[in-house]
C-alpha cells in the first residue's frame, strides 16, 4: 500500500494541473477488514489511482461509479462529500471479498481544482514534506476544509458538532523512513523489500567499495559523516535505524548517534556474542547507558533466518511489529 503522503502529493499535482479529483478517505472499519481506517485512495480520470482500499475490488466499484456519474444517486445525495459502507450486506461482502462480516466506512469527496481547495492541499502536503505531524478538517455537510496544526496522533474520526452536523478530521504524519548502516548484501536485501511495505529507504556507508556496486532504485546514498545526517534527517519518531555492517567500524559510529533520536525501531545484526561485545564497546560512547535499552540486538525476529534475504525478512517482520504497535498508541 502507498503512504497518505504519496496519495496527497498526487492529489496536489493532479490539482495543479487543471484536474478534478475523486479522494475517499477510509473513516472506519468494522470485523475483518483489507485496510485500516485513515487509508487513502485518490482517482483522477486522466492519471488514474493512487493509493488503495482494499486491493482492487472496492476500487474497480468506486471508479466505475465516478466515472458513470452514479455516486451521487446511489447514496441519495445532491453534493459530495458523501458516506458510503462496503460489507453493510451479506451480498456486499461476498462481492467485494471481505471476511468475517467486514465493513469499510467512506467519506468520498469530489475535489476541483479552485483556489481554496488547492491552497488546503498545498498547505497539507508542505506540513508532510517537512515531517511535521497535520490534520485535515472536512465538513460533511458542506465539503468546507480546513487544516489542523496542533495534532500529535495519527487518526482519523468523524465528529458530531452540537447542531448535528458532523467532520471528519484526519490527522497525519510524515512519511515512514528506514536508514541502513552499511551498504552490506543483507542491507540491499531489506531495502528492496522494505520499500513495497512503505517505507523510504537510504543507506549510510563511507567505504567506497561497498558503494561502488550498490544498485539498489529509489535508495538515497550518503556517505558523509552520519552525525549531522542523523540529527537532521533521521531522527524524529517516525524512523528506522538499522546497523548492518557487521563491522565496528561503521555500525558503532552511526549507533552512537542513533541511540540520541526518537526512532521507533533501532537495530543492530550480529550473534549474542557480538551484540553483547558491541554492548560493551557502546557504554563507553553513549552519554545515557539506558539508551541502549532501545536497540533491538541481535536485530529481527528469531525465525531461524540464515540467507540474506531470509535474514531481512525477520529484520522487516520485527520493525513491521514495532510499527503496528506505535501506531496503536498514536491512535491511528
Amino acid at each position: 500500500m502507498q503512504s497518505n503522503t504519496y496519495v496527497i502529493a498526487n492529489v496536489l499535482k493532479w490539482l495543479q494541473e487543471g484536474e478534478s479529483v475523486w479522494l475517499s478517505s477510509i473513516t472506519s472499519t468494522w470485523g475483518s477488514s483489507p485496510a485500516p481506517a485513515g487509508t487513502l485512495m485518490a482517482y483522477c480520470e486522466k492519471y488514474g489511482i493512487a493509493g488503495t482500499l482494499s486491493g482492487g475490488c472496492i476500487e474497480q466499484d468506486l471508479v466505475e461509479k465516478m466515472q458513470q456519474g452514479t455516486l451521487l444517486a446511489d447514496q441519495k445525495s445532491q453534493t459530495y462529500p458523501i458516506e458510503m459502507v462496503y460489507g453493510g450486506t451479506p451480498e456486499q461482502q461476498a462481492r467485494f471479498v471481505l471476511p468475517c462480516g467486514g465493513q469499510l466506512h467512506l467519506l468520498v469527496e469530489y475535489l476541483q481544482p479552485i483556489e481554496s481547495t488547492l491552497s488546503h492541499f498545498t498547505q497539507l502536503n508542505d506540513c508532510l514534506t517537512h515531517r511535521e505531524m497535520v490534520a485535515r478538517k472536512v465538513d460533511i455537510s458542506t465539503g468546507d476544509l480546513a487544516i489542523v496544526h496542533s495534532k500529535t496522533n495519527r487518526g482519523i474520526a468523524r465528529i458530531e458538532n452540537e447542531n448535528s452536523s458532523a467532520y471528519v478530521e484526519h490527522a497525519m504524519g510524515p512519511t515512514y523512513q528506514m536508514l541502513l548502516i552499511g551498504a552490506s548484501e543483507v542491507a540491499r536485501c531489506v531495502a528492496e523489500l522494505a520499500q513495497p511495505l512503505d517505507f523510504a529507504v537510504s543507506v549510510w556507508d563511507h567505504r567506497e567499495e561497498f558503494l561502488r556496486n550498490w544498485n539498489v532504485a529509489d535508495v538515497e546514498v550518503y556517505r558523509d559523516s552520519p552525525e549531522v545526517l542523523i540529527r537532521e534527517k533521521f531522527a524524529d519518531e517516525s524512523n528506522v535505524i538499522i546497523a548492518l555492517a557487521h563491522d565496528p567500524r561503521v555500525d558503532d559510529f552511526a549507533l552512537v548517534d542513533a541511540l540520541t533520536t526518537q526512532a521507533f525501531y533501532i537495530g543492530a545484526i550480529g550473534s549474542k556474542t557480538t551484540c553483547k561485545k558491541r554492548n560493551e564497546r557502546l557504554v563507553n560512547y553513549v552519554d545515557d547507558i539506558t539508551s541502549l535499552d532501545k536497540m533491538h540486538s541481535p536485530v529481527g525476529l528469531d525465525i531461524g533466518s540464515k540467507t540474506p534475504f531470509e535474514i531481512a525478512i525477520s529484520v522487516l517482520a520485527h520493525v513491521i511489529q514495532a510499527r503496528s504497535q506505535l501506531e496503536k498508541r498514536l491512535g491511528k
